[in-house]
């Protein structure tokens, strides 16, 4: 069953921000183990209070998602993002079959 990352904020600083994505989409390894299927920089809210950008990332499985994510080379990024970004979010889902 697919699992999708949802990943939700505001680029505060887009320089520091460059640097987390340059190094970012090698570590998730997108286009082999992730897709990405949704990349919004100006996400329309509706409710709540979310971020301006949103990014949904598919993959084949739970446990595939939760191994990159949980990967030492991914969490030492995720405080470079946090700290480029506000109003941070990240979810992970089961999908539909």
């Amino acid at each position: 069953m697919p699992a999708y990352l949802i990943v939700n904020y505001n680029v505060e600083n887009p320089e520091r921000y460059g640097e987390y994505s340059a190094a970012a989409g090698p570590i998730m390894k997108i286009g082999e183990i992730a897709q990405i299927v949704v990349f919004d920089p100006k996400t329309e809210k509706l409710e709540g209070t979310p971020g301006h950008q949103t990014i949904v990332m598919r993959f084949d499985s739970m446990e595939k998602a939760k191994e990159i994510y949980e990967s030492g080379e991914y969490q030492k990024l995720i405080p470079i993002r946090q700290e480029a970004t506000s109003s941070h979010f990240a979810v992970l889902v089961d999908g539909i079959s």
